[in-house]
């Protein structure tokens, strides 16, 4: 089962969690604090329930692209405590979902004989229902920032969505959808056209 999710995860950083626009992104913030005050943040060490579900290479690029988006707001990213910080936390769920189909023209589709030719329903006739169950995997990734001071927590992120297994554009993929959840951050980006 740790295979399945590890593997699962790693799906899941390609966060196009595969496709881009079928991960869902909300965030909430603390309307009382001002954000303007944090001028440095740094990384929290991961949990290890997260630490074990993502690698050494995939925790860099996410911490990456949250540091890029926090440094087009002005803040510094230093090694330690800074005036904010950043922690991670990831969730893996397997799903079950089920599928039904229901042939209401039983096996008689195309019928005749006193009512004239046609399609249409088969008087008499008898209908099948097929249905399938189907697994899939959830995956959630929450960026949580605290206010060092307080250890408050001051605004938080939540990626979601079906896990794909599509590694070919995972940098890309976790670049874009970070640029997504912060669309809203409370101190807008800085323009870096003159």
């Amino acid at each position: 089962m740790k295979n399945l999710l590890f593997i699962a995860l790693l799906a899941l950083l390609t966060f196009g969690i595969g496709c881009g626009n079928s991960v869902t992104i909300t965030t909430d913030y603390d309307k009382e604090a001002d954000f303007t005050q944090y001028k440095t943040f740094g990384f929290l060490q991961w949990n290890a329930e997260s630490s074990a579900l993502v690698n050494d290479l995939d925790r860099r690029r996410l911490e990456n692209a949250v540091a890029a988006q926090l440094e087009k707001r002005g803040m510094k990213r230093i090694d330690g405590m800074g005036d904010t910080m950043i922690g991670f936390h990831v969730v893996v769920e397997e799903k079950t979902g089920t599928t039904s189909y229901t042939n209401h023209y039983g096996n008689m589709g195309y019928y005749g004989g006193g009512f004239g030719y046609g399609y249409g329903y088969p008087y008499g006739g008898s209908s099948t229902t097929q249905t399938s169950t189907y697994t899939y995997v959830i995956g959630t990734i929450v960026i949580d920032q605290y206010d060092a001071s307080t250890k408050k927590l001051v605004w938080e992120g939540v990626a979601q969505g079906e896990v794909e297994d599509d590694k070919s554009k995972r940098e890309e993929n976790i670049k874009e959808d970070m640029e997504r959840m912060f669309e809203n951050y409370p101190v807008p980006a800085v323009s870096t056209t003159h």
